[in-house]
């Protein structure tokens, strides 16, 4: 009696630790690919430790296939909660519980630690994946984001806007529900490869709908945080309807809003956003890329 209460009570506990887990509003850096990595591999052994943890408490006819159903509701509910606490519900995270959850009740039958070895291995994927990304995103050098490209899908920080990515469309920026009271909607991004030396200029694509003609802005930061005006390179620039083409030459990017030397060796976050005070209901942006010289034959 005292083992099955004290099995209870860490079911019990594991629970609540999960709940807080999911819902608490962690300080993570937007677009962090290091910490995309470790919420994935987080969640595997999260889940994977319930799935432990209650199904000590059931029968085993109801260890399998019963007890990885009510985790998945468990663990959609919960995530369903999280736009309401400042987190963001990801996909990749409930389907790497999931199979976390599914290692264990998969194993229900295998003895000792060796139920752990598939979860273990299950949780060097999301380290895996972000280090594959990053490979293909810095070979595609110098495309700074192509819609058509897998790694370019995530990775982004987002100020007012929601994205969706397509081919036939490109990046699509939809205002947020709270986006009239929030500056400068747009979209940034570290970039996996920080040195831009001996580039020639810097190109965007970018469709403005609306018939009214807007201001944008092409930003660059040499330094890590959000530097201040004088100390990052920023560019505006007017849109009017229709797909627009950008050219910066790399001349512009060299030199900080305060008359300072760019870093370009030590490129941290570019983005684009949208700096006129108009209401919008979303733009596009195309592929973004950087001019290099032409290798002579």
């Amino acid at each position: 009696m005292r083992e099955v209460r004290s099995r209870t009570w860490a079911a019990a506990l594991g629970g609540v630790a999960a709940v807080l887990f999911l819902l608490w509003p962690w300080p993570m850096a937007p677009g962090s690919r290091a910490m995309s990595a470790i919420g994935g591999s987080a969640h595997v052994l999260l889940f994977a430790g319930l799935a432990w943890l209650v199904g000590g408490l059931l029968p085993p006819a109801r260890r399998g296939w019963l007890l990885w159903v009510a985790l998945a509701v468990f663990s959609a509910s919960v995530e369903g909660l999280q736009p309401h606490v400042g987190r963001t519900a990801e996909w990749s995270d409930w389907l790497y519980g999931m199979g976390g959850a599914a290692c264990m009740c998969a194993s229900e039958r295998w003895r000792g630690g060796f139920r752990w070895i598939p979860v273990l291995l299950l949780c060097l994927f999301p380290p895996t994946w972000e280090i594959a990304m990053v490979r293909m995103e810095a070979a595609a050098f110098p495309v700074l984001a192509n819609p058509g490209s897998r790694w370019a899908k995530r990775g982004w920080s987002l100020n007012g806007v929601e994205l969706s990515v397509s081919d036939e469309e490109g990046f699509h920026l939809s205002r947020t529900s709270d986006a009239l009271s929030i500056s400068y909607p747009g979209l940034f991004r570290g970039p996996a490869r920080q040195d831009w030396r001996g580039i020639q200029a810097m190109q965007v694509d970018l469709f403005w709908p609306e018939a009214v003609p807007a201001v944008f802005a092409v930003r660059v930061d040499d330094r890590p945080g959000n530097p201040p005006y004088a100390e990052r390179f920023q560019k505006e620039f007017a849109v009017t309807q229709g797909w627009n083409a950008v050219r910066i030459p790399a001349g512009e990017i060299a030199q900080t809003a305060g008359g300072q030397p760019t870093r370009l060796d030590q490129v941290r976050q570019w983005g684009v956003f949208l700096v006129s005070d108009v209401p919008f209901d979303y733009f596009l942006i195309g592929t973004v890329r950087l001019d290099m010289p032409e290798e002579k034959p």
